[in-house]
């Protein structure tokens, strides 16, 4: 199953916040399919402004402009939000 690696992820989401050199390389969306990764299940709906997967796999690698669309819309945030309470209830 594809799992969004929460640290990875939110410590992305601070180095753009801060405006500082973002790690290219660095992976936020793995493949695990084993029994001991600890993990949480984000349920959602569809609606107008959800992320894809290739944008949250390429968002570090985009401008500015459209890094920052992308981070402004709905999607983006439930997915940051949903994050940072797994990280809480860890």
């Amino acid at each position: 199953m594809r799992l969004i690696n929460v640290k990875a992820l939110l410590e992305r989401e601070g180095l753009m916040t801060k405006r500082k050199q973002v790690d290219r390389r660095a992976k936020v969306l793995e493949f695990c399919d084993d029994e001991v990764t600890k993990y949480a299940i984000l349920s959602h709906r569809w609606i107008g402004q959800e992320v894809e997967y290739d944008e949250i796999v390429d968002l570090a690698k985009m401008g500015e402009e459209e890094r920052d669309e992308i981070r402004q819309r709905d999607g983006y945030r439930k997915i940051l939000n949903s994050c940072k309470q797994a990280k809480k209830d860890e």
